[in-house]
């Protein structure tokens, strides 16, 4: 009984700390995760993601003592921060590739949105992040459900003073999925693996 009580205190404690993270600062083959918490395959990631919406990647990808993933600018370089233990949680718990993906495109969408560049973050930063990330899962293949996923874990029902609610979230994440479908790039996507 205490081994039980300890694992839900402890995937209670990530969830809640992830939610109120703060901003500090064509035929293609979707990567297949088997540990983002490696610094090569979460470049790979990063560049796939960057593949998808025609930019070259220029963020640095580190691994670091965070509570969980962050985008943060430091002497004009361009961050993405992770906690390799946050990550391999994610991927245990969800037991969904595209949990971990969803994480990064949606701090990459806050740099690409330029919300760094910005004094703090708000609920509607967020938003437009996980729209991007939204759309940026289509464009890599993962099915609407899928995209969704990660968000039952680590998004609060309820609207933080930082973070929009779960179902708001959702909508967001929903809504860029269906701009990738209907953008005019769409037509030639081809989606290796809708079910995973």
């Amino acid at each position: 009984m205490k081994k039980f009580v300890l694992s839900v205190t402890l995937i209670v404690a990530y969830a809640v700390a992830f939610a109120q993270v703060n901003l500090t600062g064509a035929n293609k083959e979707v990567p297949v995760l088997t540990d983002f918490c490696n610094p090569e395959d979460a470049q790979k990631i990063v560049t796939e993601i960057m593949n998808a919406v025609g930019l070259k990647p220029d963020f640095i990808l580190k691994p670091a003592k965070v509570t969980n993933i962050e985008a943060a600018v430091s002497r004009h370089k361009r961050y993405i921060l992770y906690n390799p233990e946050f990550i391999d949680w994610i991927n245990k718990t969800t037991n969904n590739k595209w949990a971990a993906i969803a994480l990064l495109a949606h701090e990459i969408g806050h740099h690409l949105n330029g919300h760094t560049l910005k004094k703090r973050g708000n609920s509607l930063l967020e938003l437009e992040a996980d729209e991007f990330a939204g759309f940026v899962l289509h464009k890599l293949g993962a099915s609407l459900e899928r995209s969704q996923h990660v968000m039952n874990y680590i998004a609060k029902a309820q609207r933080s003073a930082t973070h929009p609610a779960r179902a708001d979230r959702m909508l967001a994440i929903k809504t860029g999925w269906m701009k990738a479908m209907t953008s005019p790039a769409a037509a030639n996507d081809v989606a290796l693996d809708r079910n995973n």
